[in-house]
């Protein structure tokens, strides 16, 4: 290589690069380092580099160009400066002998911008952690509800109005607490799978009822106006990522109106088709956005709130969102004030429905049950115990297993005529059950009902592929009871 290219990458270099004396004094500069420390190379050249650091850093920064000058390389370490003007400069300093070893190189970068975005990265962090464990336990807390509920539906009828008034009390709450931990499951979710068909007016709903848990934990007051046209159709995606966006947009909207007096204090969210695509809007009557901020909106970390007040990643996500679904993100200007966000998505196509709903029947005999014989896979004995009893008394002939790996040997040791898979179990869900079930026991394919508190990632590849069904958990009874009983009906003879 020329001198000359050296001479054209040294001026080029966009990190700062000095070169020290066996005094560790300053006796070149590149032009990145002269706007790193302020200084022009005529006032850097003949200082020492520790004069120029902090104070407590430059201990630290004699050992490291002492070690260079024994001819070894030290760790890189983070190092503050002190400019002219007293403002701290943050470093990722590394140095090392020349290659005459009459000396020392440094190289620094600027690590300011990136130091003062590391807490709001620890932040988000944080926050998808918390995500990941607010899956977890809702898992957890869905199959409980599961359980509760079958057994309170097994117990027999008190005699006495004030027992059944009870009853039927837990029973509502134990309903309302399995809304809202299917509200959290599908909100903690994270798929990167674009598979789901997206109904744009339960995606709005779910996101309304979300922030409405949100506003009674916080007494925050914000008035939702929800306008969809009739007849909204779908958007192929996921249906997780979408959620995520519309939340967002409606914590921006609540965020711009917060301060406004209370009759002022609402945000409209507003869907239509338009030619092939399908746009959300998230309307408010804020401050708007000013031309400047509107340029920046969507970078990352960038935000006009005051410090600690959100990450700085909520419109970046957005934007995110909309391009890996095809789509993109508007701004517009409120007419009157404020600011109207809109999410452009295209359309998606149809596809078999992945949970089959499934029509209510009154209680009572079940003739058709009657020697039936089902396989339960569910790593939840509560679970297993309500669906024996449940249709013991119609005389199902009932087998339950613990995992995938004991479901494929139970199939091979004896014959059913239906099968309920939980999704997710140990060894392998219940789609990997189905997979081995449709290669060596096709019969049972139509005769297979999966059971799940939510439709996850691990069945998206098994979607149409003939099962009867999922059934939702937590369920009521009668319902499990219909599922079998219809599949029975619906599914074709079984043949030896």
């Amino acid at each position: 290589m020329s001198d000359e290219t050296y001479r054209a990458a040294w001026q080029a270099a966009p990190l700062a690069i000095v070169t020290l004396d066996d005094h560790t004094m300053v006796r070149g500069s590149n032009p990145a380092s002269e706007r790193l420390f302020a200084r022009s190379r005529e006032q850097l050249l003949g200082v020492m580099l520790t004069s120029l650091s902090h104070p407590v850093d430059r201990g630290a920064l004699r050992q490291m160009l002492a070690e260079a000058l024994t001819g070894r390389v030290p760790p890189r370490q983070e190092l503050r400066f002190i400019r002219p003007d007293g403002t701290e400069i943050v470093t990722g300093c590394s140095v090392a002998p020349t290659r005459e070893g009459d000396g020392v190189v440094s190289i620094l970068r600027d690590l300011s911008r990136e130091k003062a975005f590391r807490p709001q990265l620890l932040h988000t962090e944080r926050m998808a952690s918390i995500g990941m464990v607010a899956s977890v336990v809702a898992h957890e807390l869905n199959n409980a509800l599961a359980g509760a509920f079958g057994c309170l539906q097994l117990l027999p009828r008190p005699s006495d109005a004030g027992t059944q008034e009870l009853l039927d009390t837990v029973m509502g709450e134990l309903r309302r607490s399995a809304e809202i931990v299917r509200e959290l499951r599908g909100y903690a979710r994270v798929e990167d799978g674009l598979t789901d068909l997206v109904r744009i007016d339960e995606l709005v709903d779910r996101a309304r009822r979300l922030r409405r848990y949100h506003h009674k934990a916080t007494g925050m007051v914000a008035n939702v106006k929800v306008e969809l046209d009739d007849g909204l159709p779908e958007v192929r995606g996921n249906a997780n990522q979408l959620l995520q966006a519309v939340l967002n947009l409606m914590r921006n909207a609540e965020q711009a109106v917060a301060n406004l007096p209370e009759s002022r204090r609402t945000i409209a969210i507003r869907a239509r088709p338009v030619a092939d695509v399908v746009v959300i809007e998230v309307v408010d009557h804020g401050v708007g956005v000013s031309p400047d901020a509107r340029a920046r909106v969507f970078e990352p970390f960038y935000s006009t709130k005051p410090a600690g007040d959100g990450t700085g990643l909520g419109l970046t996500v957005v934007q995110a969102v909309a391009g890996g679904h095809g789509g993109r993100v508007e701004i517009d200007d409120t007419p009157g004030g404020g600011a109207t966000f809109r999410l452009v998505l295209p359309l998606g196509t149809t596809r078999e429905p992945a949970v089959v709903p499934v029509p209510r029947t009154a209680a009572g005999p079940r003739a058709r049950l009657h020697g039936v014989r089902v396989l339960v896979a569910d790593d939840e004995p509560v679970i297993c115990r309500v669906v024996e009893r449940a249709g013991a008394s119609h005389g199902v002939v009932t087998t339950s297993v613990s995992g995938a790996s004991e479901a494929k040997l139970a199939l091979r040791a004896q014959d059913f005529d239906l099968v309920l898979l939980d999704v997710r179990m140990p060894g392998g869900g219940g789609a990997e059950v189905f997979r081995a079930m449709k290669a060596d026991h096709p019969r049972l394919v139509p005769r297979t009902v999966f059971m799940s508190g939510e439709f996850s990632a691990d069945m998206a590849d098994i979607v149409g592929e003939g099962y009867a069904g999922v059934l939702g958990k937590p369920f009521d009874l009668q319902a499990l009871l219909d599922v079998l009983e219809q599949t029975i009906e619906r599914a074709p003879a079984a043949q030896a």
